[in-house]
C-alpha cells in the first residue's frame, strides 16, 4: 500500500464511475493517518470530524455527520489532499462542510457530481455565514481548489474549474485613529506583564512549571517565533557560526510553518545570553524524559529501570507497593488508591516488571517515536520531551510515561481562567504575586511576543525581507499584519530618513562619494531620484511615465557621477556595444535597406553622446563627485512636440523662451 498516489481519471468513464473509483482508491490504497483508520467513523480521532457546518466539535454526535451521499467523497478528498500537502489548518473541512448543504439546497441531493457554479456560489455564502472573515477567506480558497480538482479529474458533469471564490482577503489592520490604536494595543503585550516575566526569569525559579513557562517566554522574546516552532525544537537546535567579519553569531535551527521550511533563526547579540540560559534550563528539566524516549526506541519490550524502580529481576512477582513504585502512580505506602485510580487491579504478587512494561507501552503517545514526523523530530531528540505530569500543578511526575506540552498548556499558564475559579487555576503571574495597578490579573499570550518583536524590527529599520526571514515568514506581505507602529511613529521615521544614502547607494559608497545638497543638485526639486545602471534618474513619475525606458544615456533627466568607477566601466562596455551597432547600421544604409537611416541616426546620436560622456568622466580635471548631465537637442519630448505643432517655426524660439520663463516661475520645471 502506498502513502500517496496520483489519481488519474479515465476519459471513458462517466463522472459517477470516476467518483466511485476515486473514493475506492482513497479508502483502500491510501494509508494517510494510519492503516488502522476506521473509514466508516464520522470522527477520525485527532484528525477531523465530518460533521455539518455550525456544529461545535465538542458537542458533535453521530447524528451531526455529513449527508450520507456526500460523506465518502469528503473523507476521500480530505485524505487525498492531506496526503499530498499536509497542513495544520486542514481548510479542506471548511469547504466540504459548506458544500454539502449547498448541493442539497440547489440540486435536491448531495451527490458531488452535481456541482454547478450556482452550488459553489451558495457554498461560498455558507462559508461567510459560519466562519470569521479571515478564516472564511481560506475556506473560499479551498473551495476554489476543490472546484478545480473535481473538474480536472472528471468527477463532475459540468466543468467548474474556472470558478473563483468571491471571498476577499480581510483588509490590513493598519489603520489610524483611536479605534486602530485599541486594536494595536490588544496585539501587543502589556509592559507590566513583560516586566513581571523578566523578573520571574531573572529570579531563577525552581518549580518545573515555572521554569518551563518563564524560559519559553524568554525564548519567544529572543526572536519572533510561533509557539509551535519553539515547542518542536530539537535538543541540538543551537548553532554558532563565524560571519564574514569574524564575529561568532548564535542562532537556533528550526522548522517554520506556513510554507517557509527549515532555516536558522539568528538571535540578536543582546539576547544571546538570555537565549542560552533558557535553552540550558529546559535541557536540564527534560533530560530524564529523553533518556526514557531513547530507551523506548531501543528496548521496546524491556522495563525501564528508573531511579525509584524496585531492584528485582524482570520476571519476579511484585507487591502492590512495588508495582506502584515501578509505574510511578502513587506515593509509597498507599498503593491501593493509586492502582485503583490507574485502573490496575490491586493485589500483591499479581504483576512482574514485564507485565508492568506492557501497561506502560500501551499508554505512551500514539505517535511515538515521533514528536513531529513532518519535521523529523523524535521524542528522544526533542527539546521539550517531558515526562507526564512534569509541569502539572498537583500530580506527581511519571517516571515511565512520555508527554509533550502544547501551545494551550503554555498560554493557559499565562492567563487567568475565570471559568475554573481562582482557587483551581493560578497563572504564573498569580503564583508570583504580580497584578495590574488596579488589582486585576495580568495576562499575555505567546503570539503577542511575535507581534512585539516584529514591531520593534519595523521601528529599527530592518528591511521587509529581513523581517520576514527572521520571523520565518514566506510571504513578505504578511509583515503588515504584525506592524503596530503608530501613525506618528511612521511620520517621524519618514522625516528622519537620510535620502542621500538611498540615492547614492550603501553608506560605504556614500563615504567614497560625498552626498550633495539639494541646492547643488537642482533636479532633486522634482521629487525622489532613482538609482540606475549608469547613474541617477530624477524623472518625476507623478507627472508622467518614463519616455526613455531603458535608454537612460539618451535622456536629459539622467545624471552621471564622476568618480564612480563601477558605473564608468558599464558606460565603457555600453560604448563598445554601440560602436558595433553603429557599424552595422552604417552597413545597412550602404546596402540600401529600407528604414536603416533611422536606425543609423539613432546609434550615431547615442555614440556621440557616449563618447562625450566618457571624455568628461575620464577627465582628471573634473573632481570626483561632480554631477554630469548632458543636453540632448534631438531628444524626443511630448512638450517640445506639442509646441512645434502649435507654433510656426519663426515663433518656436519665442515659445521656448516663454516656456523657460514659466519653468523658472514654477520653481525649476515643476509645472
Amino acid at each position: 500500500m502506498a502513502d500517496i498516489f496520483q489519481f488519474v481519471p479515465s476519459k471513458e468513464l462517466k463522472a459517477k464511475e470516476n467518483l466511485a473509483r476515486f473514493i475506492h482508491q482513497c479508502r483502500f490504497e491510501l494509508k494517510v493517518f494510519g492503516e488502522s483508520l476506521n473509514w466508516d467513523d464520522w470522527h477520525w480521532r485527532g484528525v477531523a470530524q465530518f460533521t455539518q457546518a455550525g456544529v461545535h466539535s465538542r458537542a458533535a454526535t453521530g447524528n451531526d455527520a455529513l449527508n450520507p451521499e456526500f460523506i465518502d467523497f469528503a473523507k476521500a478528498y480530505f485524505r487525498y489532499q492531506q496526503g499530498h500537502k499536509p497542513t495544520s489548518t486542514k481548510n479542506e473541512s471548511k469547504a466540504l462542510k459548506a458544500l454539502a448543504p449547498a448541493l442539497v439546497d440547489i440540486t435536491g441531493n448531495a451527490g458531488i457530481d452535481n456541482i454547478t457554479i450556482a452550488v459553489l456560489d451558495l457554498a461560498a455564502q455558507n462559508i461567510r455565514r459560519y466562519y470569521a472573515r479571515g478564516t472564511a477567506y481560506h475556506g473560499g480558497r479551498e473551495l476554489e481548489r476543490l472546484a478545480k480538482f473535481v473538474s480536472l479529474n472528471g468527477l463532475v458533469k459540468v466543468d467548474v474549474s474556472n470558478w473563483q471564490s468571491p471571498i476577499a482577503r480581510a483588509s490590513d489592520r493598519n489603520r489610524t485613529g483611536e479605534k486602530a490604536q485599541t486594536v494595536r494595543n490588544k496585539k501587543l503585550p502589556d509592559q507590566k506583564a513583560l516586566d513581571a516575566l523578566a523578573e520571574i526569569f531573572a529570579s531563577k525559579p525552581e518549580v518545573p512549571r515555572d521554569i518551563f513557562t518563564s524560559a519559553v517566554f524568554a525564548m519567544l522574546m529572543c526572536a519572533p517565533s510561533r509557539i509551535s516552532e519553539i515547542l518542536e525544537l530539537p535538543v541540538d537546535c543551537e548553532v554558532e557560526q563565524i560571519d564574514d567579519k569574524g564575529i561568532v553569531r548564535y542562532g537556533w535551527r528550526f522548522y517554520s510553518g506556513k510554507g517557509f521550511g527549515g532555516d536558522i533563526k539568528w538571535i540578536p547579540t543582546e539576547m544571546v545570553a538570555i537565549a542560552k540560559e533558557a535553552i540550558k534550563r529546559i535541557k536540564e528539566l527534560t533530560t530524564p524524559a529523553r533518556l526514557l524516549a531513547k530507551w523506548l526506541e531501543s528496548n521496546p519490550s524491556k522495563f525501564y529501570r528508573h531511579e525509584d524502580c524496585p531492584k528485582v529481576v524482570d520476571g519476579h512477582p511484585l507487591t502492590a507497593n512495588q508495582t506502584c513504585q515501578a509505574l510511578g502512580i502513587a506515593p509509597r505506602g498507599k498503593p491501593k488508591s493509586g492502582l485503583t485510580g490507574a485502573k490496575v487491579p490491586y493485589k500483591d504478587n499479581n504483576y512482574t516488571l514485564n507485565d508492568a512494561w506492557s501497561y506502560v507501552v500501551a499508554r505512551q503517545p500514539k505517535s511515538l517515536p515521533w514528536l513531529s514526523k513532518g519535521k523529523g523530530i523524535k521524542y528522544s531528540n526533542a527539546l521539550f520531551c517531558m515526562q507526564r505530569h512534569l509541569i502539572h500543578a498537583s500530580r506527581g511526575t511519571s517516571p515511565v510515561l512520555l508527554w509533550a506540552p502544547t501551545n494551550n498548556v503554555f498560554n493557559n499558564d499565562l492567563s487567568p481562567r475565570p471559568e475554573l475559579g481562582s482557587d483551581r487555576h493560578k497563572s504564573l503571574f498569580d503564583r508570583f504575586g504580580y497584578l495590574n495597578s488596579d488589582g486585576s490579573r495580568l495576562k499575555v499570550t505567546s503570539h503577542q511576543a511575535r507581534h512585539f518583536l516584529n514591531t520593534i524590527a519595523q521601528r529599527g529599520g530592518l528591511s521587509q525581507l529581513q523581517i520576514a526571514k527572521w520571523s520565518g515568514r514566506a510571504d513578505v506581505k504578511q509583515n503588515r499584519t504584525y506592524n503596530h507602529m503608530t501613525e506618528q511613529e511612521i511620520v517621524a521615521q519618514a522625516q528622519a530618513l537620510d535620502t542621500s544614502l538611498s540615492l547614492f547607494g550603501p553608506s560605504g559608497e556614500a563615504e567614497k562619494h560625498q552626498p550633495i545638497t539639494v541646492q547643488e543638485f537642482n533636479l532633486m526639486e522634482k521629487g525622489p531620484a532613482h538609482v540606475t545602471e549608469f547613474g541617477v534618474c530624477a524623472h518625476d513619475y507623478t507627472m508622467s511615465p518614463c519616455e526613455k525606458y531603458r535608454d537612460c544615456l539618451n535622456c536629459t533627466e539622467h545624471v552621471c557621477i564622476k568618480g564612480d568607477e563601477e558605473r564608468l566601466k558599464r558606460i565603457l562596455r555600453r560604448l563598445e556595444e554601440v560602436k558595433k551597432q553603429f557599424g552595422a547600421a552604417q552597413q545597412a544604409v550602404n546596402d540600401g535597406l529600407f528604414g536603416a537611416d533611422r536606425w543609423y541616426q539613432h546609434h550615431k546620436n547615442t555614440l556621440e553622446r557616449l563618447q562625450e560622456l566618457v571624455t568628461i568622466l575620464s577627465n582628471k580635471k573634473v573632481t570626483d563627485g561632480a554631477l554630469v548631465q548632458l543636453k540632448n537637442d534631438n531628444e524626443y519630448c511630448v512638450l517640445n512636440r506639442t509646441v512645434a505643432a502649435k507654433l510656426p517655426a519663426a515663433k518656436q524660439k519665442i515659445g521656448e523662451e516663454k516656456l523657460d520663463d514659466m519653468a523658472k516661475l514654477l520653481g525649476g520645471g515643476l509645472g
